[in-house]
């Protein structure tokens, strides 16, 4: 299970792969997006991992780290929303359905980073060539 977990991590490479080489507007937003749908099953992958000697401690540790953060949000809203109940081991079907609340939860967080940020270098790039145009035609 945790193979294909990991396997996941293609989805936000494949995306800046296809971005920077479409030259698509909103980038950002859509790295984003696909790094968030994918962030709390790989890290929760990267858990499992362990088992491996070295690099394997190394990718655990990262896991636990980012699963700390990213994990954690949807188990208590799911525990709030009354989706899960308090106190009683986690089955498959609730894993499973944290997962996904999380890859929707953080697909939205980090699509609207990404978005900000295409927005700052959209700006940044009509301030340059106004600045440029400017300069240039009174020279």
């Amino acid at each position: 299970m945790s193979q294909w977990l990991i396997f996941l991590a293609i989805l936000p490479l494949s995306c800046h792969y296809l971005t920077k080489n479409r030259h698509i507007k909103k980038r950002f937003m859509w790295n984003g997006i696909a790094f968030g749908m994918v962030v709390a099953p790989v890290s929760f992958g990267l858990i499992q991992m362990t088992y491996i000697p070295l690099v394997g401690k190394l990718l655990g540790l990262v896991g636990v780290l980012v699963n700390l953060t990213h994990g954690s949000i949807g188990y208590i809203s799911l525990l709030w929303s009354g989706t899960i109940e308090p106190n009683t081991a986690i089955t498959a079907a609730e894993l499973v359905m944290i997962n996904i609340f999380n890859g929707f939860l953080f697909a939205y967080i980090y699509g609207l980073i990404g978005y900000a940020v295409d927005r700052k270098m959209a700006k940044d790039e009509e301030n340059i060539s106004v600045l440029g145009t400017s300069l240039h035609s009174a020279t």
